[in-house]
């Protein structure tokens, strides 16, 4: 394995002066970060964490907003084998509480901010020993020799505790380890055919970071990274206009607001050659409506995975275009593409029991719903704190590798192409048995004209499970008349026999959804909402 501090050292002494970064800053005026400044900034405050004498392995509350300090911090975390513990605020400040009370850590490394909520929600605070500022580092790492040598680091140790968003519930902390996180990084760079001539925009930090480690420079047009539904649509099309970038990491939400902005102005991006989005399958009016702001050759590709482990299928929106879209309209779910190489995929039996070690007897054979499971390099294997829901959710395999249980259910089809069918937890189940899917059903009902989104949830009704369906109106719609539009879908749900056992249809204005990604309808809540509206 290629360490991953080789990767980015040989960078820097590869292409020194080329920019690592490229960002806008208050006044909107670019700034460039070159490899070098980069690597200088990292060592400084890679001697200020040293000069505490924290040993390998100990965690670290990384906590400071999004900046070049944030990458060179992450990056002297890495050199001195601290543990990265990643948690976004935005979860709910008494989540990351939780959060923190999982992940134990024994450092916090804020901003002034961040340290005030610190002491105001005790995050960490059974655990913590050490609380450091930025200028906390600085002035400690003058007291250290600038000949300091990094430990010896194994590939199986921990490097990140990284959190999901929580949209099926509390957040968990995946234990990524450096084998992990090098993984993940060959892979992507395999399977987007990603190298270091690339100009990339990328959506989230972490993207960033890992365009550093392959030699990319990283265009952030706001270095604050805001949720993916709230960014000016106008800073990343200039962004993208005048940087040329040529590739751009985007959640659906994102992609969005720029296909929308890009039909109301007319804008083009003709440098653009390579789309990534990733967190939710694009809808296909997104995808056709973005498709119209690129140029022939541009090809836009949709990532499956998941925080436990990424990427896990690839798919050609030219594809789903062409071909997929219709059987999606038909109720066979969303087709997410076939398995990059590096990533095994199974579709084992729905089962909410834990599931200790594999037998093949739990294989499904094609065309068969089941929940989709996964092993690799990018595997990881434990969730931090949570016994219970590793236990739920890995599979030792019989060569002692780990399987993930994405709690996802899905299908292989004859051409060898996996159909996301929704969450395993949103199913519905009837009082006759049959199990309805949340993204077959949802994609009927949402190929009419004034539908936004649908989501299919079970209300429970004299004493038995129903479903209902909840609708949320295209913008253009929110006037549009309810009751007429209602029998509309229920006339649709009569033609269609897989919509057929949809007999109550609700409006709703705005559709929670998770902070990371702001495309993961969460289900649990409509489903609350509905059993109130309905009983």
């Amino acid at each position: 394995m290629t360490s991953l501090l080789s990767r980015f050292d040989e960078n820097v002494a590869r292409q020194p002066d080329k920019a690592a970064l490229v960002f806008a800053d208050a006044g909107g005026h670019w700034q460039t970060v070159t490899y070098h400044q980069l690597w200088e900034r990292s060592q400084q405050l890679t001697r200020g964490l040293a000069s505490y004498q924290l040993p390998p392995g100990s965690r670290a509350v990384l906590m400071i907003p999004p900046s070049v300090d944030f990458f060179a911090l992450a990056f002297a975390l890495l050199r001195l084998g601290i543990v990265a513990v990643l948690v976004d605020p935005a979860i709910g400040l008494r989540n990351v509480t939780r959060c923190l009370a999982q992940a134990q850590p024994e450092i916090f490394l804020g901003s002034f901010l961040t340290h005030g909520l610190r002491i105001l929600f005790g995050w960490g605070k059974p655990t913590l020993r050490l609380k450091l500022s930025l200028s906390d580092i600085q002035r400690a790492s003058q007291q250290q020799p600038s000949d300091f040598q990094s430990p010896a680091l194994t590939p199986d140790g921990e490097m990140a505790v990284i959190f999901t968003s929580g949209s099926t519930g509390l957040p968990k902390g995946a234990i990524y380890t450096r084998a992990n996180f090098a993984g993940q990084v060959a892979m992507l760079e395999k399977t987007l055919r990603l190298s270091g001539n690339e100009v990339d925009l990328p959506a989230f930090p972490i993207f960033a970071l890992i365009d550093c480690l392959l030699g990319v420079t990283a265009v952030i047009p706001d270095i604050r990274f805001p949720r993916p539904a709230k960014v000016d649509p106008s800073r990343i099309v200039r962004a993208i206009q005048s940087q040329r970038v040529d590739t751009m990491f985007a959640s659906p939400a994102m992609l969005a607001r720029l296909a929308r902005y890009g039909a109301e102005q007319r804008e083009k991006l003709p440098s653009l050659r390579r789309i990534i989005t990733a967190g939710a399958p694009a809808p296909v009016p997104v995808l056709e409506q973005f498709s119209q702001m690129l140029s022939d050759g541009a090809n836009l590709w949709g990532v499956y995975g998941s925080t436990e482990t990424l990427p896990v299928t690839l798919v050609n929106s030219k594809e789903i275009l062409a071909e997929t879209r219709f059987l999606s309209e038909q109720g066979a779910g969303v087709c997410i593409g076939r398995p990059v190489e590096g990533a095994e995929v199974r579709i084992v039996q729905i089962s909410d029991e834990p599931i200790p070690a594999w037998d093949e007897s739990l294989r499904l054979p094609d065309g068969q719903i089941g929940e989709i499971a996964v092993k690799g390099e990018a595997v990881t294997s434990e969730y931090v704190g949570k016994a219970d829901y590793t236990r739920l959710s890995k599979i030792r395999d019989t060569d002692g590798q780990i399987i993930h249980r994405m709690g996802d259910v899905g299908y292989f089809d004859a051409q060898g192409r996996l159909w996301y069918c929704g969450r395993k937890s949103h199913r519905v189940i009837l009082a006759d048995g049959q199990t309805l899917f949340t993204e077959q059903m949802e994609g009927i009902f949402n190929t009419h004209p004034l539908v936004y989104r649908s989501a299919l949830v079970g209300v429970k009704q004299s004493g038995a499970i129903q479903p209902a369906l909840w609708v949320e109106l295209e913008p253009s719609a929110k006037t549009a008349d309810k009751s007429r539009l209602r029998a509309e879908l229920l006339q649709l749900a009569a033609d269609k026999p897989a919509a057929q056992p949809i007999r109550t249809v609700l409006f709703h204005p705005d559709f929670p959804t998770d902070v990371r990604h702001n495309s993961k309808i969460i289900r649990e809540k409509l489903a609350r909402q509905a059993q109130r509206k309905l009983t």
